[in-house]
């Protein structure tokens, strides 16, 4: 739209630019009396054209006017359509939901009726139990006062026992006496034993010494399993396996491998 109203324009000037053109040529060739009355008569026509060109330009932007309103409605008719189409997408997802629920409410209702239905052969099926249940109940309570009068003479028989026991703990707690003599006697013998015990060990690891061996064969430590007797050296040092060493075994942190010195 705003194209057109440019070549309108360009037109419009256009035609201007030759009404003047011929109006001075008219000038130029009129002669004697009438000169007068063509000048006059063309600068009123120049007039008008002036008012019908102020007339256009007056109604171009008006037109532009209208137009810039018309593609704003054709605008907000297309946002209107686009929302009755969401609106109308939505209203039938809804439609096809609702349906969905009542055929679901009428699928509960019909399982609520047969668990009703069943509910109350549950009710008669119970109230069977209970009258049974009461029958057991009548029979244990005549269980229980058959296993007191039982009871009652067991416990004569252990108040009997119990005086039994009383007089043996009599005979236990003469015992015991007698036994803790003895014991403090034998506490003194444990003592003087782990004290000679003690001397013994401390004697023993002051004169402890490395062993030595001339060996010169010893192969580098390996995370490996050695048998008894294997000789490795680790970290410039060698040593002695006492007994069976495992992988996680490592020279130098004591358990099987025991440290010795070279005789050159």
């Amino acid at each position: 739209m705003k194209i057109m109203n440019n070549n309108k324009k360009d037109n419009i000037m256009k035609y201007k630019k030759v009404l003047v053109v011929a109006a001075t040529v008219g000038v130029f060739f009129s002669a004697g009396l009438g000169i007068k009355s063509m000048a006059e008569g063309f600068w009123n026509g120049h007039s008008h054209v002036q008012a019908i060109n102020n007339d256009i330009d007056t109604l171009s932007d008006r037109i532009h006017a209208k137009t810039d309103i018309i593609n704003q409605l054709n605008a907000d008719l297309s946002i209107a359509r686009t929302n009755v189409q969401d609106n109308t997408a939505q209203l039938s997802k809804l439609t096809g939901r609702l349906i969905q629920v009542n055929q679901e409410k009428t699928l509960i209702t019909n399982n609520n009726n047969a668990l009703n239905n069943q509910l109350k052969g549950k009710d008669n099926e119970l109230q069977a139990k209970e009258q049974e249940i009461q029958a057991k109940i009548q029979e244990i309570q005549d269980k229980i006062q058959e296993g007191n009068n039982k009871v009652a003479a067991k416990q004569n028989e252990l108040n009997s026992a119990n005086q039994t026991i009383e007089t043996l703990k009599a005979q236990v707690l003469d015992l015991q006496t007698k036994l803790s003599i003895s014991d403090a006697a034998l506490n003194d013998v444990k003592q003087a034993h782990q004290k000679a015990d003690q001397v013994v060990q401390e004697t023993a690891t002051s004169e402890q010494t490395p062993q030595i061996s001339n060996s010169s064969q010893n192969q580098a430590w390996e995370a490996k399993v050695y048998e008894a007797q294997a000789r490795v050296s680790y970290n410039g040092k060698n040593y002695l396996a006492k007994w069976y060493a495992s992988t996680q075994d490592i020279p130098g942190n004591g358990g099987p491998w025991e440290e010795y010195q070279e005789i050159n």
